[in-house]
């Protein structure tokens, strides 16, 4: 820190002599970044392409700057990028930041393309395999992803989150072996990274080895015992197990860490209605369409919890509403059967409103016999 002060005065004294120095404003952006103050920062740079509008290092300089204060910026730090770019179009430095700043906004076809370029211009960095890797996973490009992570590997063979991701990618195409391998190998680097345990149960359960997937999850359990996903996924172990009554318990330990947790509390309500415990799945499936209100399945088996429960209004509303969600869909098929059970719901919904209000008349008039009978015979007392 104290170098950095000297420098910077010695840089400040010398820009009060050579005020068009872009090199030393680059050099004084550079260090006010440093200090975070990126306003500041920003403003020597911007000086720096002013006085040299062909200087790579300034712009780019400008466009981490930029990122650094956040995604909103991300946009306006890849037009500083694209101008370092057009002054040194195979540069990799310049390639990853605009790689970075792609990703910030969301541009993952432009990204990849990017990355691309960047692995043949310079292919020993790790990382840009493993980014293009983890594309390739999310978009169910799994062989593509397989590559990946092998460059990355072959690079450096201890990389924990490509060992994982690889070990998913192996898993997904049912290739369980490699996929054990892959995922135990990260343990025994990590062995107190809970993620690293949770993909190795996660592949024993594609694998339907679930004593395996419960010895996983009970290790990563103990390393972080507050996290909900863990009891989640041992409550789908138990599922696929055909345990019910035990996945139900998991997921409501889940729901207990995290109330608002969506995936536990749908599992929570489709394991009550095969126990067929309605009326606690009823109170599941109320919780669940507060936080959810766009799916259509949700609100269909609301509905036919509640039906169950002979409760056909509250059976009605639910139907009706999935019969709009699933036009919403262009969903015909199940649009017309919601639209179905809806109108018999409402036929039993109005017979049982009938049949109440019949039921009230009967105690209106008894209320109302007995009160007569009360007040002669307390006449007759008082006689």
């Amino acid at each position: 820190m104290e170098f950095n002060e000297n420098t910077l005065h010695l840089l400040e004294e010398h820009l009060k002599s050579n005020p068009r120095d872009a090199m030393a404003w680059n050099m004084h952006g550079v260090i006010m970044a440093n200090k975070g103050e990126f306003g500041e920062a920003l403003r020597s740079l911007d000086r720096a392409v002013q006085l040299d509008p062909q200087s790579i290092q300034a712009h780019l300089n400008r466009g981490r700057i930029l990122m650094a204060l956040g995604p909103d910026k991300a946009q306006e730090a890849l037009r500083s990028l694209d101008i370092a770019l057009q002054l040194s179009p195979d540069n990799p430095e310049v390639l990853i930041d605009k790689a970075r700043a792609l990703r910030l906004l969301g541009r993952t076809r432009e990204e990849e393309e990017t990355l691309l370029k960047i692995v043949k211009i310079k292919a020993d960095i790790w990382q840009i395999w493993v980014r293009l890797g983890d594309i390739s996973l999310e978009e169910g490009r799994f062989k593509d992803a397989l590559g990946h992570y092998k460059h990355a590997l072959d690079i450096k063979d201890d990389i924990v989150p490509a060992l994982m991701h690889q070990a998913i990618a192996y898993s997904m195409l049912e290739r369980f072996k490699e996929a054990t391998r892959s995922a135990e190998r990260a343990t025994k680097i990590s062995p107190d990274d809970v993620s690293t345990w949770r993909v190795l149960a996660d592949v024993h359960v594609r694998a339907e080895r679930f004593k395996s997937a419960r010895k996983a999850l009970k290790r990563a359990r103990e390393l972080d015992p507050s996290n909900p996903s863990i009891p989640f996924t041992m409550g789908l172990v138990e599922y696929k197990d055909g345990h019910l009554k035990e996945a139900a318990r998991l997921f409501r330990a889940a729901i207990k860490r995290k109330h608002d947790y969506v995936r536990a509390l749908h599992n929570l309500g489709l394991v009550l209605m095969e126990l067929e415990e309605w009326t606690e799945a009823a109170d599941i499936w109320e919780r669940l369409t507060s936080i959810v209100k766009n799916d259509p399945t949700i609100f269909d088996a609301k509905a036919t919890t509640y039906a169950k429960l002979k409760d056909y209004c509250s059976a009605h509303e639910a139907w009706e509403r999935a019969r709009k969600l699933y036009k919403k869909r262009d969903d015909t098929v199940n649009s017309t059967r919601a639209a179905e059970l809806a109108r018999a719901a409402r036929i039993n919904c109005s017979r049982q409103k009938k049949a109440a209000r019949a039921q009230r008349e009967r105690e209106k008039a008894t209320r109302s016999f007995n009160d007569r009978f009360e007040i002669r015979r307390k006449k007759k007392g008082r006689k």
